[in-house]
């Protein structure tokens, strides 16, 4: 049992595979939990009926006070989260840790989204001179492969290297560190404003176009998370901030050159 602080909310632990989570331990607090995290490997059982949303990935249901969520790989149940205001249990079908993790990120989503500046975005960040460059694209296309190549020609620091927590802080775009971060648990705690935004796309040569607010917002669309009605308002904040960064699409190769052409491109438009 771990209690850890990530975004300003302090979380308590449980979990049944705590041992492979190996991010958590840079996290750890001694105040208070607000939010408690249980994983279970018993069944919960519920009335399935009442289901109000259907999706690729998860059925969500009301049962009582609670919200129950079915979640599915492969059209497969895998697991069922249960969210009771600030307590979240995590029953796994499939009792491994990549369940685990899974339910727990969408636990800690649930979280993030009670706050009032704050959503995720799929991406990988690199910190250069204390800002962060923002790595998206579609998974496989290497954007982590890329942020490696920063930490070792350039001695960036990846702060996440797979969603990233986007604040609107005091006029300005900040990323706050967590543990969910990929299947290679690769993540810094420490904070950077955000300076960009690089949009990646497999090329045998390396070419970079900066892109209009309305090219950017159709590539951001397909990186983060949709609104509801309850963050509506936040979500639209946060989006107007990120169109109003500079957005490139890099089409590039695995390389050095690649990271010194993007590196000179930001040094020049941004003074990186």
């Amino acid at each position: 049992m771990k209690t850890i602080k990530v975004f300003n909310q302090t979380i308590q632990l449980d979990f049944l595979f705590e041992e492979q989570f190996t991010s958590l331990d840079k996290y750890l607090t001694d105040l208070k939990p607000f939010y408690f995290i249980n994983s279970h490997s018993e069944d919960y059982r519920f009335d399935d009926s009442n289901c109000y949303l259907k999706t690729k990935y998860y059925n969500l249901y009301k049962i009582d006070d609670k919200i129950v969520q079915l979640q599915k790989i492969n059209d497969i149940n895998v697991g069922i989260i249960v969210y009771d205001n600030n307590c979240i249990d995590l029953y796994l079908i499939d009792k491994n840790f990549q369940t685990e993790y899974l339910l727990s990120q969408y636990a800690f989503v649930y979280i993030l989204n009670k706050t009032n500046n704050a959503i995720l975005m799929h991406s990988s960040s690199v910190v250069y001179n204390d800002r962060a460059i923002l790595l998206a694209a579609k998974s496989g296309t290497g954007k982590s492969t890329h942020a490696r190549l920063w930490r070792e020609y350039k001695r960036a620091i990846t702060l996440n290297d797979d969603k990233n927590c986007v604040a609107y802080e005091d006029g300005k775009l900040l990323l706050y560190p967590h543990p969910w971060s990929g299947k290679h648990q690769i993540d810094t705690n420490i904070k950077a404003y955000v300076s960009c935004i690089v949009f990646l796309y497999q090329s045998k040569e390396n070419t970079i176009k900066k892109l209009s607010k309305i090219e950017g917002m159709r590539l951001l669309l397909s990186q983060i998370e949709r609104p509801n009605k309850n963050n509506l308002d936040k979500w639209n904040k946060i989006v107007d901030r990120l169109l109003d960064l500079p957005m490139y699409y890099y089409g590039c190769n695995i390389s050095k050159e690649a990271v010194d052409l993007l590196y000179k491109r930001l040094e020049m438009d941004l003074c990186l």
